[in-house]
């Protein structure tokens, strides 16, 4: 990277050039992995049309500035937020807060600006936020120059999810997909937390829940939300009413979501996320967890299926 020039990647320009040694010759191997964990890691994507921009600050004082002149009046609820970075018009605004929690927050809002650029329809909220979170488990290896991404190596999201449970904070999973960040932080803090933690769970769940049974179904709605078809799949559900179909088309409820890509019934749908997200907490699964691996011991029984 030229001195004095922000550094670029086939895909990312990163901006301004960084001065913090943490991340001086970093961060455009780690933006190219990212990449390469969002079109792989979960179902196969496409390429991102063009170029994406990150401005990764070295001080929370440089990154306010920037924020009040980027958003203007809408700065506001950003300003107010304890720590973190936001993704506007498919641009990231982060500011250094040390190597784990930067990286961590700046794979989180790649996904973002991956989605805003990629996909034709926007995803409901508790899919977007969900794979972001599912996005930011990596670790480095010792003499790799790049990272390791390993969804279940997320320690924050782990520990929010058992200590929600112990203090009686989990939601019904439908509250969790008619609601939003904002939403949960009109609660408090520790709600909106617990909102984020049930996210990350409930893409693990589809992925690999119930012998991954709802896998494919989250790849046709990704790949729906890439060509711009929800819209068009919604009103092909034979499951759904005239007035569903108007709800879930203008609203894009992750319940009729649910019911149109992963499971017309909802009730029994819930139960087995209910069952997955149990047997997440059973047993103490820290190790797995440092390691990447999957906490569950023994792997939880597939349901079965229907014809």
């Amino acid at each position: 990277v030229v001195s004095g020039l922000p550094p670029e990647t086939h895909h990312w320009t990163i901006r301004p050039p960084l001065r913090s040694a943490n991340f001086t010759g970093s961060l455009p191997a780690f933006y190219d992995a990212a990449l390469r964990n969002f079109r792989t890691g979960l179902v196969p994507l496409p390429a991102p049309p063009k170029r994406l921009e990150t401005c990764v600050f070295g001080t929370r004082e440089e990154w306010a500035r920037y924020t009040e002149h980027r958003l203007g009046s809408d700065a506001g609820p950003y300003l107010g937020m304890g720590r973190g970075g936001f993704t506007s018009g498919g641009e990231a605004v982060l500011y250094d807060i040390g190597p784990r929690d930067t990286l961590s927050i700046a794979a989180h809002e790649g996904w973002h600006q991956y989605s805003q650029t990629t996909f034709r329809n926007s995803l409901p909220v508790w899919r977007e936020e969900g794979i972001a979170c599912y996005m930011e488990g990596c670790r480095q290896p010792r003499g790799s120059p790049e990272p390791a991404f390993l969804p279940w190596r997320n320690t924050e999201r782990y520990a929010e999810l058992r200590s929600s449970a112990r203090k009686g904070r989990l939601s019904e999973l439908r509250a969790v997909l008619e609601g939003s960040p904002q939403s949960f932080l009109a609660v408090s803090r520790d709600a909106q937390l617990s909102y984020y933690a049930q996210v990350w769970a409930f893409v693990h769940f589809l992925r690999d829940g119930e012998g991954g049974r709802y896998r494919a179904g989250l790849e046709r709605m990704l790949g729906a939300a890439v060509r711009g078809t929800i819209g068009e799949s919604l009103r092909s559900c034979e499951a759904l009413d005239a007035r569903a179909k108007r709800l879930a088309a203008s609203a894009k409820s992750g319940t009729w979501l649910v019911t149109v890509y992963l499971d017309a019934d909802f009730e029994a749908f819930e139960r087995s996320y209910d069952r997955y997200v149990g047997a997440l907490l059973e047993n103490n699964g820290w190790d797995r967890i440092l390691r990447g691996e999957c906490p569950l011991d023994p792997p939880a029984s597939p349901a079965q299926a229907t014809p």
